[in-house]
């Protein structure tokens, strides 16, 4: 055995030792307002030290790129930032648990996935780039074991679709309305800023908007939705 191999084996050996590799489905895309919940497929995403990449089922990179864990970014959420099938300055944001993902490109497109155990039949990513020296996920993209449960309709919040075909047909397809998760339906939210009063007493003021007391130090105000831009819901096709 050459010493090429043995780094090869070693190298190999680390990297199932370290790394860690999930399956998650795409729930849902966000994209100009609009909430398309009619999706398939899913990515198998590995996480090693710092850095997380799209893979195969046993922890492979398949070429879509690499994101780096930024911990300056968020004490909530763990983003990661890099490239990745979806294009060049892209954030992947995880939940805590790892369990939720927003894809996040730099268009302002919004993929929303879910962790969950990959059926049998799947062993890597749904979206794979064609060309691997390509910096545009719009490029293409090959389709590779599609959700074979998925029975072409998806079914949230009561309200069943139909699946996108595509996006630039001439067939309009009616609307649903669904209330905005964030800030439900009230088109504004509260964001508190915590100013620095600088050694200034504190003391409960009143809200013009809501009505409410709170402590100066809080800094309560209200905003426009950042979600839904003030709608104050989404709609599907």
């Amino acid at each position: 055995m050459n010493k090429t191999c043995i780094i090869t084996f070693f190298l190999l050996f680390a990297v199932n030792i370290y790394s860690q590799t999930y399956y998650y489905k795409l729930t849902k895309k966000i994209e100009a307002g609009n909430v398309y919940t009619n999706t398939a497929g899913g990515q198998f995403i590995t996480f090693l030290g710092n850095t997380c990449y799209e893979s195969d089922k046993d922890g492979r990179n398949v070429g879509n790129g690499e994101l780096t864990y930024n911990p300056h970014y968020s004490k909530k959420l763990k983003i990661y930032l890099g490239t990745s099938y979806f294009g060049n300055n892209v954030k992947f944001k995880f939940t805590q648990d790892r369990n939720l993902l927003n894809v996040e490109t730099s268009d302002g497109r919004i993929y929303v996935y879910k962790k969950q155990r990959a059926p049998s039949s799947v062993t890597t990513c749904s979206l794979i780039r064609k060309n691997k020296n390509s910096n545009l996920a719009s490029e293409g993209y090959i389709h590779v074991n599609a959700m074979p449960d998925y029975d072409g309709t998806y079914s949230e919040n009561g309200a069943t679709t139909t699946p996108i075909q595509n996006e630039n047909t001439t067939n309009k397809r009616q609307q649903t309305k669904y209330t905005c998760s964030l800030c439900h339906g009230k088109r504004r939210i509260v964001k508190d800023t915590y100013p620095a009063l600088y050694g200034t007493k504190d003391y409960q003021v009143r809200c013009n908007e809501c009505g409410g007391y709170f402590l100066r130090s809080t800094g309560h105000t209200h905003i426009t939705c950042p979600q839904c831009h003030g709608k104050g819901y989404f709609t599907t096709d």
